[in-house]
């Protein structure tokens, strides 16, 4: 690979010249700039990305920490981080901390000396103490996808409350009583303002919530499995189920198909996120959907804001859900075309969901 001695003796300057030309600073005549840049093209020269971050007053990196990457929904989340970012020219460097509070605080550590621009976070806990630090030393952050007890951090939400509430008065409306639950965990608000939603929707409806009917999961495969196979051996399972998240509910399925049950006529299944196979499932599956690309848009929309404002008052942007209702709960369903990615170009988008 070409290095930055070879391009200055090919175009005939010095080191110091290329590096001004690379990197935009004045005082080049136009002449030796064209021949830096020829010689760059002849040679197919990279310039080490890491080495301009330590030359550059800002690295033009952030940080994305994600509490399970495994999971589908911040695949697309993301996305629309990624493509606001990119615009913008920045990179990003993704952490996976696997639910693990530890790899998480280590995740932070790294980043922090990577001196990252700022932070994008799914915390592992809505109490964690590293992330209160990293705010308050001043690393520009925001929280996707739940609620923060330690510190005054932008925050971008969806409405878990209404979208549960929305799925349940659903089933209620086709006449289910025995409603079964599988909610996330109540360590974090997302997992808290679901099963707030099951509960209020219950109560509206002068429902008894039975605890043999609830079950609470890490927001994992093998919990909604579990749990799911808990649910519907009972001796009076429920006729309906609600899974909170997308995770939890494929081994709720899985759990229902090996049991032998009919879905929906032994039981209605409802769960929450929106995932492309969701309508290629038999029967195609109701959802709770999370505008997954505008919560990555929206948080690295309000990181630039904080990156350019370190002083601003802080923000909470919360996105509205919608209920897809399809066969997987009994409502007669007319089918749909599967999901083509149609979003606007960048520059097309509003800087930020209202």
């Amino acid at each position: 690979m070409a290095t930055i001695k070879d391009v200055a003796q090919r175009a005939g300057v010095s080191v110091s010249t290329v590096s001004r030309v690379l990197n935009h600073r004045p005082y080049v005549a136009d002449e030796l700039a064209q021949r830096v840049l020829q010689a760059i093209d002849e040679l197919d020269y990279r310039p080490s990305r890491v080495a301009q971050r330590l030359r550059a007053t800002d690295s033009r990196l952030i940080g994305v920490v994600f509490s399970d990457i495994t999971n589908p929904f911040y695949i697309h989340v993301l996305r629309g981080i990624e493509h606001l970012l990119s615009h913008e020219g920045y990179s990003v460097l993704i952490g996976n901390a696997d639910a693990d509070q530890e790899r998480e605080d280590s995740f932070l550590r790294l980043m922090q000396l990577e001196a990252i621009d700022g932070l994008i976070i799914a915390p592992t806990r809505e109490d964690s103490l590293a992330l209160a630090e990293v705010v308050e030393s001043g690393l520009p952050a925001v929280v996707i996808d739940r609620r923060v007890s330690t510190t005054d951090v932008d925050t971008v939400l969806t409405n878990n409350f209404s979208g549960s509430l929305r799925a349940i008065q659903h089933l209620i409306a086709l006449g289910h009583q025995r409603i079964g639950v599988i909610s996330g965990p109540l360590h974090l608000t997302s997992g808290r303002e679901r099963y707030n939603g099951y509960l209020q929707a219950m109560s509206d409806a002068r429902l008894k919530v039975e605890s043999s009917l609830t079950r609470f999961g890490d927001y994992r495969h093998s919990a909604g499995y579990e749990l799911a196979w808990d649910l519907i051996s009972q001796p009076d399972p429920p006729t309906a189920l609600f899974v909170a998240n997308n995770q939890m509910t494929t081994g709720a399925l899985n759990a229902i198909h090996e049991a032998g049950r009919i879905i929906p006529d032994e039981i209605a299944v409802v769960g929450f996120d929106d995932l492309a196979w969701a309508i290629s499932l038999n029967p195609p599956l109701t959802t709770v959907a999370q505008p997954t690309f505008d919560i990555g848009h929206a948080a690295a929309r309000l990181l630039l804001d904080r990156i350019a404002e370190p002083d601003r008052p802080t923000r909470t942007v919360v996105l509205e859900t919608e209920l897809k209702v399809r066969a997987s709960c009994g409502s007669k369903w007319k089918g749909e075309r599967a999901p083509i990615d149609t979003s606007p170009a960048l520059e097309n988008r509003p800087d930020r969901p209202e």
